[in-house]
């Protein structure tokens, strides 16, 4: 089987579709949002290009998650009920998989205003105090929060429970905090991770889920171009699980017009693996009695973080590598996978 043939099974062979309408006509045309006209000598031609960028602000529009989406309809409704402040949320996942996202839909739920901020740019509780003073009794959004500094979250813990700062009152506020990290949150600043009343796990999702993730996209961002539907199952199976990822191919499929080229722009081999996660496999292959995270991140020319957030979970996702007091080694699927996608490669 070819890598076109892999690539949309069971599905038809993708046909190309033009991007532009060559319009012969000179008479004047009412331009809108998704056309930009250019005249060229005697013709115009009316380009299409993106509306504004899309991102779910409903339940409806955040697709997958129902477990989340579950626990936290049932809050909102009960404080709702009660006319209370939402107890602080913290929300959990892989990067890319939409906990901003959640974030905001919350607070539009709630039907308050929502400050956002990166914990990497808060200096001090300071600066946080302000951003919950704005809110005016509604959310403040601290992304990656593990990084808050300790001296930070400390000062928080009053804040958080008696919405005291510095014996001044505060407005009462619900603080939702977004991490890849919970277990360094929990091991090292319990008492913080005490504080949240409501903890989300965000899930894996499924092929189905991120095709119709790439598919709402592309109606919502590029409505009027024509767009074969079997690229979205391409997408969907080739983005790691990601909703970002899957509107990075999305989005490059729309421009170039040929999902075989943008997987092999992306250095995709099959099922999401990329040429890297190759590597990484056969580095650590040769590693008979594991291999440090350092010593692969070396390898593959880029940092501890960088191959810890985005090249491992993958592979751990798919239980291709193990993790031992000695360092990375793989299972009997991760040595398969090796061949696999040499053979596919090789085609």
């Amino acid at each position: 089987m070819g890598i076109k043939e892999w690539l949309f099974r069971p599905l038809a062979e993708v046909t190309k579709e033009p991007i532009e309408d060559i319009v012969k006509s000179v008479q004047p045309i009412t331009q809108n949002t998704s056309e930009v006209i250019e005249e060229d000598s005697k013709q115009l031609i009316i380009k299409k290009k993106p509306t504004a960028v899309f991102r779910p602000s409903t339940w409806k529009e955040y697709i997958g998650q129902e477990k989340a989406k579950d626990t936290m309809k049932s809050y909102i409704k009960a404080m709702l009920k009660r006319e209370q402040v939402l107890g602080h949320v913290i929300i959990h996942g892989p990067a890319g998989t939409g906990k901003t996202t959640l974030a905001e839909i919350i607070a539009n739920e709630l039907n308050v205003k929502i400050q956002e901020v990166i914990a990497g740019s808060v200096s001090d509780a300071y600066m946080l105090i302000e951003l919950i003073r704005k809110s005016k009794k509604g959310a403040v959004f601290i992304d990656e929060v593990h990084a808050l500094s300790r001296n930070t979250v400390e000062q928080l813990y009053t804040v958080m429970e008696d919405f005291k700062f510095n014996g001044k009152k505060l407005n009462k506020f619900t603080l939702i905090g977004a991490t890849t990290e919970l277990g360094e949150i929990i091991k090292d600043r319990r008492p913080f991770y005490d504080r949240f009343k409501i903890i989300i796990e965000l899930e894996n999702y499924t092929v189905s889920n991120m095709a119709y993730i790439a598919e709402q996209y592309k109606n919502r961002t590029f409505p009027d171009d024509d767009f074969n539907r079997e690229n979205y199952f391409a997408i969907a199976r080739n983005s790691r699980g990601i909703p970002r990822m899957a509107i990075r191919l999305l989005e490059a499929t729309v421009y170039i017009e040929d999902i075989t080229q943008v997987l092999k722009n992306f250095s995709i081999i099959q099922d999401g693996y990329t040429e890297k996660d190759l590597k990484t496999l056969q580095y650590i292959a040769k590693g008979k009695k594991g291999v440090g995270m350092q010593s692969i991140a070396s390898y593959l020319g880029t940092s501890s973080q960088g191959y810890l957030y985005e090249i491992e979970p993958y592979l751990l996702q798919k239980g291709l590598l193990v993790r031992s007091p000695r360092g990375r080694c793989l299972s009997k699927e991760g040595y398969e996978m090796i061949e696999k996608l040499r053979k596919v490669k090789g085609k």
